[in-house]
């Protein structure tokens, strides 16, 4: 009992760290004079070396212990927390965002497979995830709390800086009360693997970061994303070939693991596409600060929790298949009614109800999907299977905002001739605003020293900031009904799935 509160106090830090640039998105543009692809890359600089990272603290964790790899993960989180605190400048910010995101890159695997490494039953290691999960909720909507009550009573400075005293407080959580765990059996520092899904998943997410926050025809994008791909296909043909590999590919034929990978790749790029959505809605748009901002994203992954005890019953009698599918939709149902709200509809009563839609979604695919990835394999293989399943669905997450805020400010630019003259900007007038937003994007155009012009101009361009994402939702919306499709296609159940035949021995347990 104690490793499982330990794990799921680390994943509740490692929460809150990933969420805190939600609710203060709009002072640190306001502050910084951030565009959108700097605000972009604020939240994708934590996620990018998480999903990168994963399968290697995977292997690191089962080979000397997952206590230990999760320990000095909480380190890192907490010395990402001091710099990013202290940042006065957005390259400041993503570097200690980075430094903080490889050290979630330790956590969320192992503190996933040693809530579940005790688990010598599949109710028991769907009682655990759906814990973690909980707390993985709860860590969210403390986080957007936490973060905004800092942001709009101290500065956006402190609720970065925050994360470092709440890392140091797990810190002695998981030394104090969490029992060591690995599973060293056939695995093995695979040097090769490693460097090969380095090289692959740090281009590949790169590229698609840089080329939708600037353009995908350039050259620099297209070798990246070139790198990326040759480096993923070395990466498949390594673990193909050694003897001990970081990662199974024999686990990729079971269809329920597959089908779990799937949906976390396209469920989170859905989810957290939103989650970025809204914050600019709200914090940029709306110009919401502080608890102001922060109540909508307690309604979205708060509320849902209530749910919480209950989860491992329902997962027992619906089926992963079942919740992972109607999670998607009511995800997607969300996500189309936000994309319906006006820029006037401004209160938390009228996003209550596709927020909730959104929050009971995303609870349901999580917890659900990532059951069924641990429990499609033998529970000597929950280190890996954790660490693939945690790689899949951060990845979805570190592409989310990325892609959404490309296609919102594209199709904001596209409809800003169309908004400046309904302001009644035109001739030259709409011209020289023109210019600034070709030159800025629409966000240029909110702080422009335009004089008599700059209400109209502003005007305009928050009219089509909102329109581009809303543009965003229903992509978002339409990336959850294909995951919905696919998982009700090919996740089977956990009375009728295939497990794979073991790999490994059993996993050996060593004393705290």
């Amino acid at each position: 009992m104690g490793t499982l509160i330990a794990a799921c106090i680390a994943i509740f830090v490692t929460q809150i760290a990933n969420v805190v640039p939600a609710p203060i998105v709009g002072a640190i543009q306001q502050d910084l004079h951030a565009d959108g692809v700097a605000l972009a890359w604020v939240t994708s600089a934590f996620l990018l070396p998480t999903a990168i990272l994963e399968l290697s603290f995977g292997v690191l964790g089962d080979l000397y212990g997952r206590k230990r790899v999760l320990m000095g993960g909480t380190v890192l989180m907490a010395v990402g927390g001091l710099i990013t605190g202290a940042a006065g400048s957005v390259g400041q910010l993503v570097v200690g965002q980075a430094l903080t995101g490889i050290g979630a890159g330790a956590i969320i695997p192992t503190s996933l497979a040693i809530a579940v490494a005790g688990a010598q039953t599949a109710e028991r290691r769907s009682r655990g995830i759906a814990t973690w999960t909980m707390a993985l909720s709860l860590g969210t909507m403390a986080g957007v709390v936490l973060s905004g009550a800092l942001g709009e009573a101290i500065s956006w400075h402190a609720s970065f800086s925050a994360v470092a005293p709440l890392s140091l407080l797990s810190l002695i959580a998981t030394a104090v009360l969490a029992g060591e765990s690995r599973s060293p059996e056939g695995r093995s520092l695979d040097w090769a693997g490693q460097a090969t899904i380095a090289v692959g998943m740090f281009c590949l997410l790169y590229g698609i970061v840089q080329g939708a926050s600037t353009s995908w025809t350039s050259t620099s994008v297209i070798v990246t994303l070139a790198v990326g791909v040759l480096g993923l296909a070395a990466f498949i043909g390594v673990e193909n070939r050694v003897a001990a590999p970081m990662l199974h590919l024999a686990v990729f034929k079971n269809p329920a693991f597959s089908a779990a990978a799937a949906a976390a790749v396209i469920g989170m790029f859905s989810f957290m596409g939103c989650v970025y959505a809204l914050s600019i809605r709200v914090g940029t748009l709306q110009a919401k600060t502080g608890l102001a901002a922060a109540a909508f994203f307690i309604v979205l992954q708060g509320v849902p929790c209530v749910l919480g005890p209950v989860l491992p019953r329902m997962m027992n009698r619906f089926g992963a298949r079942s919740l992972v599918s109607g999670g998607l939709v009511l995800l997607a149902a969300g996500e189309f009614w936000m994309a319906t709200l006006s820029l006037a509809q401004a209160s938390l009563l009228d996003h209550l109800g596709p927020l909730l839609l959104a929050g009971f979604g995303f609870l349901f695919i999580v917890s659900a999907m990532t059951a069924a990835a641990v429990e499609a394999v033998p529970l000597s293989q929950t280190g890996m299977a954790s660490a693939a399943i945690s790689t899949a669905r951060d990845f979805g997450m570190c592409i989310g905002p990325a892609i959404i805020s490309a296609l919102a400010l594209s199709a904001a630019t596209d409809a800003l001739p169309g908004r400046l003259k309904s302001v009644g900007l035109e001739g030259p007038q709409a011209g020289v605003v023109t210019n600034i937003a070709e030159q800025g994007g629409p966000y240029a155009l909110l702080g422009a020293p335009l004089g008599p012009l700059r209400e109209q101009a502003a005007g305009a361009a928050l009219q089509s900031l909102s329109h581009g994402f809303s543009v965003g939702l229903v992509i978002c919306g339409v990336a959850s009904l294909v995951a919905a499709l696919a998982t009700a296609l090919w996740l089977r159940e956990s009375s009728d799935r295939v497990v794979a035949a073991p790999i490994e021995a059993e996993p050996t347990a060593a004393p705290a």
